[in-house]
């Protein structure tokens, strides 16, 4: 019983306080201390938080004040009263949860072809945008980054690019021209860490050192870094 009234959510203390009333019908605060070997001071906490709970009551005879538990079915008919108050809420816990979880999924890519895989992956969608690495990209992918291009163009996905001054020579080829949007910031000349926009996912690829990147899939995200990259393509060069 004491295992089952505890995963019904009474403490160890309530538990034993609980049955010790139930046993004893009425009984001051003394005499559950004794039948229960807890402390008279702390006999009355558990007491108030029983009350609280709806199964103990108190009542004044005699200028002595006894207690007494609730009958056991009260216990069924108070889980009952909570199921029905949480059904009642329930639409709009659901309402409130729908409105305010922000579904967000954050992945770590090791490796190149891993890398690779994702970066071809952004021929699924219209536009990706850009800033950040751009001539350093060639020194770790090679040949891939041309052939992305080409790719890119044929599939007639729009690139908005902010990079430094180098501008890959692949960029500047007159078919891919036709679908890429480049400026530039004195910022990314040397820097080593691209990152990438697209759909509601916001990758970063670090090219410095060891490569790695990091996939978020993430509408707030992407959001917030499409702002900045409107900031950025206003004071960058055209």
């Amino acid at each position: 019983m004491k295992e089952e009234l505890q995963q019904y959510g009474l403490s160890e203390k309530e538990t034993e306080l609980y049955l010790a009333s139930l046993k004893a019908g009425k009984a001051t605060a003394n005499t559950l201390s004794e039948l229960t070997g807890i402390r008279r001071s702390t006999v009355y906490e558990v007491i108030e938080s029983l009350k609280r709970k709806g199964i103990m009551a108190s009542f004044k005879k005699d200028k002595k004040y006894y207690f007494s538990a609730a009958k056991p079915k009260a216990l069924i008919y108070l889980l009952r009263e909570k199921e029905r108050n949480i059904k009642n809420i329930l639409p709009e816990l659901e309402k409130f949860s729908a409105s305010t979880i922000i579904r967000q999924e954050a992945e770590f890519l090791e490796g190149i072809s891993s890398i690779k895989q994702e970066v071809l992956n952004m021929l699924n969608h219209k536009e990706i945008l850009v800033y950040g690495a751009s001539a350093i990209g060639d020194e770790f992918f090679g040949s891939f980054t041309a052939n992305f291009a080409r790719k890119r163009i044929a599939n007639r996905v729009k690139m908005c690019a902010i990079i430094g001054k180098t501008i890959p020579a692949h960029m500047r080829d007159s078919d891919v021209k036709s679908l890429t949007f480049i400026r530039t910031l004195d910022l990314f000349e040397n820097h080593k860490t691209a990152y990438f926009i697209y759909g509601d996912v916001f990758l970063t690829i670090s090219l410095g050192g060891e490569l790695a990147a990091i996939k978020i899939k993430s509408k707030n995200i992407t959001n917030s870094q499409r702002q900045i990259f409107e900031e950025l393509w206003k004071i960058a060069e055209k």
